[in-house]
């Protein structure tokens, strides 16, 4: 009885001795693979409506849009062993990751340039861009980008914050799954 008992022990030993595996961060875009393409069609619809909304307008989706992303979710996490920590980031990073192409033509489309957008994203400090921004420093984020007066206005800074917010879900939740 000893003997099992200390087998046991040895093997639950073992078991927290062995460091748990990070998500292949290679496998992050499974999720995007698996989903249908009605459900991306529609994911895209709801951007582009979400985008154009006015200010204090929460984006809303199409109640098959986290449910399908979920299910997809689920595949790939089954298939490649994902934790429920990299689970809910591949979800979360699937939908900011379809948006943010469409974020990125709307910018576009007020005058302002992807690129210069991004730079003033990636010149915040790393941990910053590891986890949500707050709402103040997407507020000086935003302010910092938009050095012309003349595009000073709330309806610019509601889009600019919209892509934002889509830039660093991906960036942060990426961040998030390889670290899961």
């Amino acid at each position: 009885m000893s003997m099992r008992l200390f087998g046991i022990a040895a093997l639950m030993a073992a078991a927290f001795a062995v460091p748990a595996q990070a998500a292949d961060l290679a496998t992050i875009d499974c999720v995007i693979g698996k989903l249908k393409p009605a459900l991306t069609e529609q994911i895209g619809k709801d951007v582009t409506r979400n985008m154009g909304e006015g200010v204090a307008v929460r984006p809303t989706y199409d109640p098959a849009v986290g449910s399908g992303i979920s299910i997809a979710a689920k595949e790939c996490a089954d298939a490649h062993k994902w934790s429920e920590a990299a689970l809910w980031a591949a979800r979360v990073y699937t939908l900011a990751r379809l948006g943010q192409p469409i974020a990125e033509k709307a910018v576009v489309a007020q005058g302002f340039d992807p690129n210069e957008l991004e730079n003033k994203f990636d010149a915040l400090p790393e941990e910053t861009r590891d986890r949500p921004l707050t709402t103040e420093e997407m507020q000086q984020l935003v302010i910092a980008s938009v050095t012309d007066e003349a595009k000073q206005t709330r309806a610019n800074a509601a889009l600019l914050n919209k892509y934002f917010l889509f830039l660093s879900t991906v960036r942060y939740a990426a961040w998030q799954f390889s670290q899961a």
